[in-house]
């Protein structure tokens, strides 16, 4: 693992160990069902993906992860933007993130962030660029894309949800995630596809994340899930 302050070095470590042809391959996450709703059954390479959420919850990290560990099966380094030191590192292990893989970026400012964010794109060696940010206007959403694909690999961003947002469309799929009732075990979302041309649009899934072991799978709704067997009681 490496952390880089921006403005300096930030492409280059990852570039000289990776350096190679674009790839822009697209790539499948171990949710099948979750594939099923995206674009032709996958994740496109040399894109934007950007997962929205109502203000009033957290932003999805566990979602992120799972969408950058897929994409950097593909080879490369998952660059991600924590300025707040907010990453779980044991967390991101337990995903089957090679940390020496990956590049922590920590700017003082949004102008430098939004400046990291697009040199990590265009570079070759990084498979999927992760961040959360707070607003774009629709020219950074673009700088963003067309430097996703000039690198090849992946950006996904986790924005908040407002209506307005959705006029910006310089992603290739946009998805919302919202909160659904979980339990002290388990969290749940609800991970709808608002944008994605040959996609499954307005189709959502309900996921869950094992609080203890962080492990995340698709979540059957609690009316369709089987009683439980009774407990056997203990005889004299």
């Amino acid at each position: 693992m490496r952390r880089m302050t921006c403005k300096k070095e930030l492409c280059r470590a990852s570039a000289a160990k990776h350096e190679s042809s674009v790839r822009r391959q697209s790539f499948r996450t171990a949710l099948e069902a979750l594939n099923e709703i995206a674009p032709n059954g996958a994740f496109q390479g040399g894109a934007v993906h950007e997962l929205l959420w109502p203000r009033q919850s957290t932003y999805p990290k566990s979602l992120a992860l799972l969408l950058a560990g897929s994409a950097q099966k593909n080879g490369g380094t998952i660059a991600w933007s924590d300025p707040e030191r907010e990453l779980y590192l044991p967390a991101l292990s337990a995903a089957g993130v090679n940390l020496r893989n990956l590049i922590l970026l920590r700017c003082a400012n949004r102008a430098d962030q939004l400046w990291a964010l697009a040199e990590c794109l265009r570079c070759r060696g990084v498979s999927a660029t992760v961040g959360f940010i707070q607003r774009l206007s629709q020219i950074e959403a673009r700088r963003l894309q067309l430097a996703a694909e000039r690198g090849g690999g992946v950006g996904l961003f986790m924005r908040p949800y407002a209506p307005g947002i959705s006029n910006y469309y310089a992603a290739a799929t946009r998805w919302l995630i919202q909160p659904a009732p979980g339990s002290d075990q388990l969290q749940r979302w609800s991970m709808e596809l608002l944008h994605g041309h040959g996609g499954q649009v307005g189709k959502a899934l309900l996921l869950e994340v094992d609080r203890e072991t962080r492990a995340l799978r698709l979540s059957a709704p609690l009316a369709d899930r089987p009683a439980a067997p009774p407990t056997a009681r203990a005889t004299a």
